[in-house]
């Protein structure tokens, strides 16, 4: 039989319906034992897999796992989200799962964790309806983007309101002329970011034109150091110069220390993530801090809501990044 077998099949090859299915394999009472044989071996013979998730459904001790799908391991920034969400999960006697889709499609990925859990929060760039048929009805929780479909769920970020906030603090420390350092995944087709839009939306024409497309296999700190120099000799008035990440920042920065440039007296240097580590840089770096913990809080309110058969209220969450102030800002 081709493709992912599923309750119905089961039952199809069993001669019985599919809640005698699910009585049979979750060892519930009210079918006779022949009965219950016959679904297992027609449930062995054809390789059926139940899912976490609906197995759970039927039992009265339920367990929950949930699964973290995020893009790469490379950035720290999914490192520090993962210990939000393990905190939020732990208080609930959850277990999680962190895998990334970086050795096999975003649709591989999601289907095969979709086998192992309750539920699914991460990052894709797959159109929602593809989403949903990789996950085959496990609720999804989506990060950085809102759903235009049922069934998916999200938490948002409001990068509009936070670089508002950002560039407007920055002006009142006396940058004139903005310059950003977009990233783009290596090999791809370049999609603008929502990072990017906010940006130039909040800022002057010029400052709008200043922009320099990083390319890279993830975004990184070589990235950052190349965007900043280009940038730099295409746009030399640049006075702030805000990356796509912190990581990319810290790039910039290094790149700015050898260029021989003064960090914050000559050039200011902004990131995105609110990474931990940008503590550490010299100067320390200013950043837009994305709240992990509040990312974390709404995701698992979520999930407690779907599993549990009510509907989130709201089911579509955003949260805004605000500026955290080092010293390279």
């Amino acid at each position: 039989m081709s493709g992912r077998v599923t309750i119905k099949d089961v039952a199809a090859q069993a001669g019985v319906s599919r809640q005698t299915v699910t009585r049979a394999l979750n060892g519930m009472d009210e079918i006779s034992e022949t009965t219950r044989a016959k679904v297992l071996e027609a449930s062995e013979r054809l390789g059926y897999r139940a899912s976490r998730f609906a197995s759970n459904l039927a039992r009265s001790d339920k367990s929950r796992a949930i699964g973290f799908v995020v893009a790469t391991f490379r950035n720290p920034f999914y490192t520090e989200l993962t210990a939000d969400l393990l905190g939020a999960a732990s208080t609930r006697g959850w277990q999680v799962t962190v895998v990334s889709h970086e050795q096999a499609s975003e649709a591989e990925t999601l289907a095969n964790v979709a086998r192992e859990v309750d539920a699914i929060v991460g990052y894709f760039s797959l159109p929602d309806d593809e989403i949903l048929q990789a996950a085959r009805g496990v609720p999804v929780v989506l990060l950085a983007r809102t759903p235009t479909v049922p069934n998916l769920w999200s938490v948002d970020i409001d990068f509009s309101a936070g670089i508002a906030d950002l560039v407007g603090q920055l002006r009142q420390r006396g940058s004139k002329r903005f310059g950003m350092l977009e990233s783009q995944l290596r090999g791809g087709p370049y999609v603008k970011s929502g990072r990017r839009a906010a940006y130039e939306t909040h800022v002057d024409d010029r400052s709008r034109e200043a922009v320099v497309i990083c390319e890279a296999e993830y975004q990184s700190v070589d990235a950052g150091s190349a965007g900043f120099r280009r940038l730099m000799a295409e746009h030399p008035e640049t006075d702030t110069v805000l990356a796509f990440s912190d990581l990319m920042a810290m790039g910039a920065l290094a790149a700015a220390h050898e260029e021989g440039m003064q960090v914050p007296g000559q050039v200011r240097i902004v990131g995105i993530d609110g990474l931990s580590l940008g503590a550490v840089t010299y100067p320390a770096l200013s950043t837009l801090a994305i709240p992990g913990d509040e990312i974390a809080s709404n995701v698992a309110d979520i999930i407690e809501a779907v599993l549990t058969g009510s509907a989130p209220n709201p089911p579509h969450r955003l949260v805004t990044p605000r500026p955290l102030w080092r010293g390279t800002g």
